[in-house]
């Protein structure tokens, strides 16, 4: 079975309602298991047991939450173990999302992981069209994991 986990950082929960209909959209592909985590509760040990993954986060300041950007740093560290590994991103935020989105793939790059398709980015809370747009990103990331 493969695995996929959808990783996030949420303080107003705009991003974890994402990150949520990013892990519904996996659970539409049969045969993959999927984790949806708290970055803070999550190590990159944990996720290089993973065959995809998906990384959401709230914009601050341009960026990414710096709890994601601890876990990232973890996972470049041991970068072989994820070399190749497809990703996508996610993030929300009040004006920013799109360069935080931006600040998530650069540093999954860096890794060595595989941007698989192109980021969803919700300015506030998501609506029903945000929320399909993660839902499909799931979908399509979850296809790339069997």
């Amino acid at each position: 079975m493969s695995k996929v986990f959808v990783v996030y950082f949420s303080r107003t929960g705009n991003t974890e309602k994402m990150a949520e209909a990013v892990a519904e959209g996996a659970r539409r592909v049969s045969g993959v298991e999927v984790s949806l985590r708290r970055a803070q509760d999550t190590s990159a040990e944990e996720l290089a047991g993973a065959n995809a993954l998906a990384f959401g986060s709230p914009t601050y300041f341009g960026h990414m939450a710096g709890l994601l950007h601890n876990l990232l740093e973890e996972v470049y560290i041991v970068r072989s173990e994820f070399a190749g590994k497809p990703f996508v991103a996610f993030a929300s935020g009040g004006g920013g999302e799109v360069d935080a989105l931006q600040s998530i793939e650069d540093v999954c790059r860096a890794a060595r992981l595989r941007k698989y398709a192109e980021g969803v980015a919700s300015t506030g809370a998501p609506d029903e069209y945000t929320a399909e747009k993660c839902r499909e990103l799931g979908e399509r990331l979850a296809r790339a994991a069997t």
